[in-house]
């Protein structure tokens, strides 16, 4: 398992992550921003443990806000 943050203060919901992890974030309409499926909310950050970190990867080198945090 690793552990992914999205920083909704970087994110400027350009999709991108959504478009290359699909199984991972999805466009959250509440925010009009991008949050990680199954992820918990704590402030400005979502946070999630995901078993499979390619996707994640991917997405976090993809994101141009840098928003995205893969450890």
């Amino acid at each position: 398992m690793v552990k992914v943050t999205l920083d909704l203060d970087k994110c400027v919901a350009c999709g991108m992550c959504v478009q290359i992890a699909p199984e991972i974030f999805e466009n959250d309409m509440s925010t009009l921003k991008v949050k990680i499926i199954g992820g918990e909310r704590e402030g400005s950050m979502w946070i999630a443990e995901v078993a499979d970190a390619s996707g994640a990867e991917r997405a976090a080198t993809g994101c141009l806000m840098k928003a995205i945090v893969v450890e």
